[in-house]
């Protein structure tokens, strides 16, 4: 197996380890040769990934879960285990559980007859057994054997009565201990460390490994106790710690990997399921020196170091499978709202609650023909007084995120408040439908220039760029140039993290309008920023024959005066401006387009302003600020909107480390940049101190100049300031967050955020995202006082770290999103009552209520498009349900973590039409060579849940001795017909119009029937018919 190189010594504190794949690498050789050793997790999931993965590397070892364990470290030291940190917090009724008194020990050469160890092991509750079960010893001869509550078996050969040798795994032991069986309460825990406890625990020289646990109230009592050590640390609160350096792998493309694995100057691994796959990939391309391990795990996570790069199937899957599916923005925002463990959530039938875990159940298995039970998979919801809700996992879409209030109060599983307050939003939800759909007539009505598709041009100028653009920036800058040759206004919203190139698509989109022969503005909020565009604009069109201005309140009147008369006789194409630009003074020759940059951080009567051109002009927003849920399908096309989520080539994550406040670090990491003349950040949010700071800072670099900024700064001398640093005339920023949403600056690779512990996660993202985003390494410093750094603090600061990846913007946002920005992009009311529900679920009703309204005005709607794969594809949630007591879920070994999973199934539960399924199958088949049963059955229960739903029908499932398929109460006469028209071979029986039933006998068991299903929509039976019992004709008959 391969080695990282990176040789871990004892007691020492460790950052920057990245994954646990590559911690247990860096373990391995450590953990291999001792005999005892202990790893203490954050939690049971962390725990059961250490499992997998110490399992795949062949290192014995087992949970540490009972006093036979406990004993067995503490006293016997010859054990491998792994525990939660809950082991340090338990609550004893007594400690003298461990003392010798309660523990019997033998020792090689003791004097002691065979029956008064048995009799000691009945005492500890051993019984007498033929087998080597647990908790149970036998004799033979003379040799006592016994196994402990931890399968451990141990066995004591006796000379006469004397002990000759202890053995155990094969190891001769010159003593042992053993205690009698009890479980460990790890649910009875105190808030503070067991300190007796911890000591019987920690004075022991076997090796005992801390794994991020630098956030846990009880940490500190337990590291200073310990005698040899290996601690990860999340947080570097230490004077002296070792940086790893080991870093997340992303890889997007193929081409990516190929140009990383051919080059020469660092070892390539691969660990993969498709390793045949894989290989002959390599011999295709006639890589040679990559090693390829096969595994069937999928929670190993891609990651590299200076001279090692470790490739798995995380990037693996992304790179080869195929994705065919081209998701709905409103669903590729619902998704990239990722439920975790302790989430809040909405049930659309049970308010607020908390996402805890995904269960497994066996039922018990009503068909008397089938004895084993059924496997089934729910999600935990937690509400107000422990009250729990299982949901089946396949109706995981009845689920979604809360996004508004940080902590909302939980509800009460079983209440008519919920319905109460759900008729309240309704009846703001149909007062906002209506006004969006003024909007959209309004719209509609206008007529507006329709641009030309000069394809030659638009190919020159995307072939000038020097990169290579995203699959999403091409898919924006298509819907985008779609827009634009329409025949009414575009109006749309481009949303992108803040790396991700939207500036060069704003550019696309003003070339297209300029050789159109049409004027272009760019409207900027913030004059710098202005500056900035102009100077990316002035670059990027030096190749084309197009007059670029610029105009601030810096300019002088006679300036605005000319630049004025300019716009007017068509002398510029393309004018960069403030705030300015919305006068109404100002004149166009020929306007064609707005692009409209941080349009959330314009005033109310800004957006005012703009409004005035969105009747006859092409206007494209832009903002970084995420978006929530079904926003786009709730306006139905009253505005459109693209998003990037795909990083650019070679982009690399940002390095983000945690530390107590630090001169040394400060110097160390200042020297570096400096010495590559780069430009540094700091951020120091105290105006009243910030002067203090400044004289703080200047002794440490005395000869480097260092500005100042922050709000109560009068606009100008902030500006001025902020203008002086980008043209390199001060080495040091320092600021308060007033720099939060300004420019970015190239010359910048390192930002120190001061006291970090008291920003909200989101403003850490925003404020690290300031620094370059080139190919380089870039590098953002946490710094907080030690004494005052609370638990909840020390844990944000530890997920930000978790959250530095390239795709990481949106889960980090809706954090502490401020939801305010997306009413006043609309331009409408706000709901007294939406956040009470959350944005998801409002928006999902709004939008609903827009279609239902459509519909009654039949507008917008094809009327002659009848097909019912049609129609499905209009439905926004396909509220069909399945339940058959059948095997049916997909196993965790398919998935690398449970968030995978949830995700997973999030996704295919979001699907809506069959073509898409099709496809997301055929994506996991690919990865997945081959499914288990109860896979194969889950995807046709989805498959069979689809198909039904165009029918009208709201349920089938098996009812005792029948199975019932139960309509929507809508369905008529005509269409109950049509369904009975394909039951060739079991006539249902109509119980009434919208409930059929037929009877199990006529199925050989439920796979049967629901094959017979399948078959009857795909309407397979008119040709081929299944096999059925005999059932005697039903006097049924509907004409």
């Amino acid at each position: 197996m391969i080695s990282l190189n990176l040789k871990l010594k004892l007691n020492r504190h460790y950052i920057n380890y990245w994954s646990i794949f590559s911690r247990l690498l860096l373990l391995k050789e450590e953990l291999l040769k001792t005999d005892s050793f202990l790893i203490v997790l954050e939690n049971d999931k962390i725990l059961n990934s250490y499992q997998k993965i110490l399992d795949f590397l062949s290192i014995d070892f087992k949970s540490l879960d009972n006093f036979s364990d406990l004993v067995n470290f503490s006293h016997n030291k010859k054990w491998k285990y792994l525990v939660t940190k809950e082991l340090f917090n338990l609550k004893l009724d007594k400690l003298s559980v461990l003392e010798y008194n309660d523990i019997f020990e033998l020792k090689v050469k003791d004097d002691i007859q065979i029956s008064e160890i048995t009799k000691t092991l009945n005492e500890f509750w051993y019984t007498f057994s033929n087998y080597n079960n647990p908790g149970s010893f036998q004799i033979v001869w003379d040799i006592l054997s016994f196994t402990d509550f931890s399968w451990i078996t141990t066995q004591i050969s006796f000379w006469w009565d004397s002990i000759e040798t202890i053995n155990t795994w094969n190891i001769n032991l010159k003593k042992f201990n053993f205690w009698r069986n009890k479980v460990l309460d790890f649910d009875n825990c105190t808030k503070k460390v067991n300190s007796e406890l911890n000591n019987k625990i920690l004075d022991t020289d076997s090796l005992i490994i801390l794994d991020s646990l630098d956030f846990f109230s009880s940490y500190d009592d337990v590291s200073e106790e310990l005698n040899n050590y290996i601690i990860f640390n999340s947080l570097s609160n230490f004077d002296s710690f070792t940086d790893l350096w080991i870093d997340d792998l992303y890889i997007e493309k193929l081409e990516d990997l190929k140009i990383l694995l051919e080059e020469k100057n660092t070892k390539k691994c691969i660990f993969t399921k498709n390793k045949v796959a894989i290989k002959n990939f390599l011999e295709l391309n006639n890589l040679e020196s990559v090693e390829v391990y096969e595994t069937t795990l999928n929670n190993l996570k891609s990651f590299k170091t200076d001279k090692l790069s470790i490739i798995c199937d995380d990037n693996i899957s992304r790179i080869f499978i195929k994705k065919r599916i081209k998701k709905s923005l409103s669903k590729n925002l619902d998704l990239l709202m990722q439920i975790k463990s302790w989430d809040y959530i909405v049930h659309i039938d049970h308010w607020i609650g908390i996402f805890r875990e995904i269960v497994t159940k066996e039922l018990a298995n009503i068909w008397w023909k089938q004895k084993k039970g059924i496997k089934r998979e729910y999600i935990s919801l937690e509400y107000k007084n422990n009250d729990k809700l299982f949901v089946p996992i396949t109706e995981v879409s009845r689920v979604s995120k809360y996004v508004w209030v940080e902590n909302p109060k939980l509800t009460w599983l079983s209440t008519l408040e919920w319905e109460k307050k759900i008729k309240k939003v309704s009846a703001d939800v149909e007062i906002i439908a209506w006004e969006l759909l003024e909007v959209y007539a309004k719209r509609k009505l206008v007529k507006w220039f329709q641009f030309k598709s000069l394809i030659k041009e638009e190919v020159i100028f995307s072939n000038s760029f020097p990169y290579t653009y995203t699959y999403d920036q091409l898919n924006v800058i298509s819907d985008i140039y779609k827009d634009m040759e329409s025949v009414n206004p575009m109006d749309r919203l481009l949303s992108w993290d803040v790396w991700f190139w939207k500036t060069e698509i704003a550019f696309t989109s003003i070339y297209k309008s300029i050789i159109n022969w049409k004027q272009a503005a760019l409207i900027s909020p913030l004059i710098v920023l202005a500056y900035e565009h102009y100077e990316n604009a002035i670059d990027r069109f030096k190749d084309f024959p197009i007059n670029i201005w610029v105009l601030t309140r810096f300019e002088k009147p006679k300036a605005i005066e000319a630049t004025l008369d300019r716009l007017k006789t068509w002398k510029i194409d393309l004018i960069i401006w403030t705030h300015r630009l919305l006068s109404e003074d100002i004149r166009f020759k020929d306007l064609g387009l707005l692009v409209v940059d941080e349009e959330h951080k314009f005033w109310v009567k800004d957006k005012e302003k703009i409004k005035r051109f969105k009747w006859n002009i092409d206007i494209l927003s832009m903002s970084a600020t995420p978006i929530p849920r079904s926003l786009n399908m709730a306006l139905n096309g009253i505005k459109s909107i693209s998003m990037l989520t795909t990083p650019p080539i070679g982009r690399q994550s940002i390095q983000t480390i945690v530390s107590a406040f630090d001169d040394r670090l400060i110097f160390d990491a200042w020297k570096r940049e400096f010495d590559r003349k780069w430009q540094l950040f700091f951020i120091h949010n105290r105006v009243e101190t910030i002067d203090a700071m400044w004289n703080y800072l200047s002794n440490i670099f005395p000869w480097k100049k260092i500005a100042i900024a922050h709000g109560q700064l009068s606009w100008d001398k902030l500006e001025q300031r902020i203008i002086k640093f980008k043209r390199k005339q001060y080495d040091i920023l320092l600021a308060t967050t007033v720099v939060e949403n300004w420019i970015d600056f190239s010359n910048v690779n390192t930002i120190f955020i001061n006291e970090s512990q008291n920003f909200w996660i989101s403003q850490i993202h925003q404020l690290r995202w300031r620094v370059w985003r080139s190919d380089r390494k870039w590098y953002c410093y946490l710094l907080f006082k030690k004494d005052k750094i609370k638990e909840d603090a020390a844990k944000r600061l530890k997920t930000i770290v978790d959250y530095s990846h390239l795709w990481a913007w949106f889960e980090l946002a809706i954090k502490d999103l401020e939801v305010r920005w997306w009413w006043d992009i609309l331009g409408i009311r706000q709901s007294g009552q939406w956040h009470e529900i959350g944005v998801n679920l409002f928006l999902e009703m709004l939008e609903n209520k827009v279609e239902e309204l459509k519909e009654k005005k039949n507008s917008e709607i094809n009327i002659n498009n009848n097909s019912r794969e049609s129609k499905l594809e209009k439905t926004h949630r396909i509220n069909t349900t399945v339940d058959l007591n059948i095997w049916a879920y997909i196993d965790d070994s398919y998935f690398s973590s449970e968030l995978d999973k949830i995700n997973f199934y999030r996704e295919i539960e979001s699907l809506n039409n069959l073509r898409d399924l099709e496809n997301i199958i055929s994506d996991f088949k690919e990865i997945n060579r081959e499914l288990s049963d109860s896979t194969k059955i889950f995807f046709s229960l989805l498959k069979l849940k689809l198909k039904a739903h165009s029918f009208k029908i709201d349920s089938i499932k098996r009812v005792w001795i029948n199975y019932q398929i139960d309509f929507n109460k809508k369905i008529n006469l005509d269409e109950l017909k049509e369904f009975l028209k394909l039951d060739k071979d079991v006539k249902f029986k109509v119980i009434w119009v919208t409930r059929l039933r037929s009877s199990t006998n006529n199925f050989e068991n439920e796979e049967s029937f629901l094959q017979y299903m399948l078959q009857l929509f795909d309407f397979k039976l008119w040709k081929k018919k299944i096999k059925l019992k005999k059932k005697p004709k039903t006097n049924i008959n509907i004409n």
